[in-house]
């Protein structure tokens, strides 16, 4: 009898054995289930799955990151923003100044530096210093070898000039003539109005004693062409215009607009491959 009371108790015992293993084994598979499930969909979803990120349809993003438009593509195209002055409407800037165009006899200008000590009117000099920027991120080095400079510091520089030339040969009066060409009377200079800035490449002065037309075979000239008009920079004394301008071609001097007009007179360039002066600038798109 005791034999066969211990023989019952033993299958019980093996039934709740074999009961509990297959809970543990069911309890196992659940689990198991769940981890698969949950891998699976972090798969689907998440930036872990490369075939997944491929499939992603160019077309759709998260709200808060629209595609990019053809539009907003063509803005490095566009005059750029400073987060300085801004009001590219104005058109304080567009005005002629020259030896036969002086400056007003009360004129005074605010200057901010732009490069060493280079500075500019401090309206425009927040697109000097960008346009200085972005032109070194592109490889391109330059040199702001002239700007701001003072009535008394032109009249200066104009005396020096035609004592220059005289040394070298010529007569008072052809000095006279020759200096006008180059250096604007005292008060008719952009560079006095605080405007202009002669630009040159980092190592310009390495080889060269002057400044002189061969700035137009560098790259840095290419890339001004191309691009200060964005920074409201245009080339003040091009090539052929000497006659309305009244000095000599310049491919290193460049003049402050405004990024409107500056756009408006890169266009013309673009199209027709004519660089207009401010004078006729104003008489085609202002006055007339």
């Amino acid at each position: 009898m005791a034999k066969k009371k211990k023989k019952s108790m033993a299958r019980v015992y093996l039934a709740m054995a074999v009961t509990f293993g297959l809970l543990i084994a069911i309890v196992i598979l659940l689990i198991t289930g769940i981890s698969s499930c949950v891998s699976s969909c972090a798969g689907n979803n998440g930036s872990e799955n490369p075939e997944a990120s491929d499939n992603i349809d160019s077309n759709t993003s998260d709200k808060g990151n629209p595609p990019i438009s053809e539009n907003e593509l063509k803005q490095s195209e566009e005059p750029v923003s400073t987060g300085g002055p801004s009001d590219e409407e104005a058109d304080w800037a567009l005005y002629v100044i020259g030896n036969n165009d002086p400056l007003p006899d009360d004129f005074t200008v605010k200057t901010k530096v732009v490069a060493g000590e280079r500075e500019l009117d401090e309206r425009c000099a927040d697109y000097a210093i960008k346009m200085l920027e972005d032109a070194k991120a592109d490889g391109i080095d330059l040199f702001v070898t002239s700007s701001y400079r003072s009535i008394q510091k032109q009249a200066e520089n104009l005396e020096s000039y035609k004592n220059t030339l005289i040394a070298q040969g010529m007569s008072p009066e052809e000095a006279e003539i020759q200096a006008k060409k180059e250096i604007a009377l005292p008060g008719c200079s952009e560079h006095n109005a605080g405007l202009a800035m002669d630009i040159v490449s980092s190592d310009y002065w390495s080889y060269h004693d002057d400044l002189d037309e061969s700035f137009e075979e560098l790259p840095h000239f290419d890339w001004l062409i191309a691009n200060s008009w964005k920074y409201g920079f245009i080339l003040s004394y091009p090539e052929g215009k000497e006659d309305i301008t009244g000095f000599i071609y310049e491919p290193w001097h460049y003049r402050f607009v405004g990024l409107k007009h500056a756009k408006k007179i890169h266009e013309v360039y673009e199209e027709t491959g004519e660089f207009l002066t401010v004078n006729e600038y104003i008489e085609e798109y202002i006055e007339g």
